[in-house]
């Protein structure tokens, strides 16, 4: 069998990736390949056909199972079952193949890069994370194998959570997924957000608002009343105990902006709100807002964490 053929690297860490790489796409390729061949050899192919690390035993070794191997002392324990990769049939969805193979159906979509509202295809193979997962945003000039050494990880975990081919330069203010014990402060759990278009985090649909405000209760002019006509309020109180008040509405929290998000912020006694339009590949935010310029005034900023007096982000 061929092998793939890989960008040329520099360092361990790179090279030790792009082995890890080809031990992922040779591990799991077979198994693609042969579930499109069993049509041809037997007369009832299986529905879905696991890839090797989900027929190896349970007391196979790591190596053998293709396992997540173990990373040094200083790296966060995560105890979860091998990754897997899956042939998709016709009519299959992400929730129902999470469901099959007892998996996250958030990490599933993330690794696989499926915008929300969209099935994989079937005939493609779908990789299936070992556990939930979280996103971190990528650095400049950052690889796989870089990425994975700033956040203290072994670079076959991140193979295990992103459907990656190469140890190729990622774009500044994309996202790569880890497990979500590993993510630290600045990670977004993927079950409280969805891919857009883009590959990016976003808000999924089901929490914006359309027509008018959702919640009668903020007066019309106030930066209240404007977020709660962008996104579905299910909580009262003034602008600053928004964070305490959406936690308890339910509503997931965080210090990392994303599209769609509602930022709450100090900027009076009351504090203030704001609605994240977008995000921006070097970390910068534009978000709009009302009532910093009059009352029923609109405008637009683009700001940073650490240029307001943030208190967090509502997802």
């Amino acid at each position: 069998m061929r092998e793939p053929s890989f960008q040329s690297a520099e360092g361990c860490s790179c090279k030790g990736f792009l082995l890890a790489v080809r031990d992922r796409l040779l591990r799991h390729g077979v198994v693609v390949v042969a579930a499109l061949a069993l049509p041809m050899l037997v007369p009832h192919a299986v529905s879905h056909l696991p890839s090797l690390p989900a027929l190896a035993s349970a007391g196979d070794d790591a190596s053998r199972s293709g396992a997540t191997i173990e990373p040094d002392a200083a790296a966060p324990f995560i105890p979860q079952r091998p990754a897997q990769t899956i042939l998709v049939n016709r009519g299959d969805t992400i929730a129902a193949l999470a469901a099959s193979f007892h998996a996250d159906a958030a990490a599933m979509r993330w690794a696989n890069q499926i915008p929300e509202g969209v099935e994989p295809r079937a005939g493609s193979a779908l990789l299936v994370p070992p556990g939930p997962g979280a996103l971190v945003r990528v650095d400049r000039g950052e690889r796989p194998s870089t990425f994975a050494a700033r956040l203290g990880l072994d670079p076959r975990v991140i193979l295990d959570y992103n459907a990656l081919r190469s140890d190729a330069v990622l774009s500044q203010g994309s996202y790569l997924q880890v497990p979500a014990a590993a993510a630290g402060p600045d990670g977004i759990a993927a079950q409280w957000v969805v891919p857009n278009v883009d590959g990016l985090p976003a808000i999924p649909a089901t929490q914006y608002q359309h027509g008018g405000s959702s919640n009668a209760g903020f007066p019309w002019g106030q930066c209240t009343y404007y977020v709660s006509t962008r996104r579905k309020v299910d909580w009262n109180g003034d602008a600053w105990l928004w964070f305490r008040n959406a936690r308890g509405a339910g509503r997931p929290e965080g210090r990392v902006p994303v599209a769609g998000a509602i930022v709450v912020m100090w900027g009076s006694w009351v504090g203030h709100v704001a609605y994240v339009e977008k995000v921006n590949p070097d970390g910068s935010f534009l978000i709009s807002e009302m009532n910093v310029r009059g009352v029923g005034v609109l405008d637009e900023r683009t700001v940073t964490v650490s240029s307001i007096d943030l208190i967090g982000f509502i997802y």
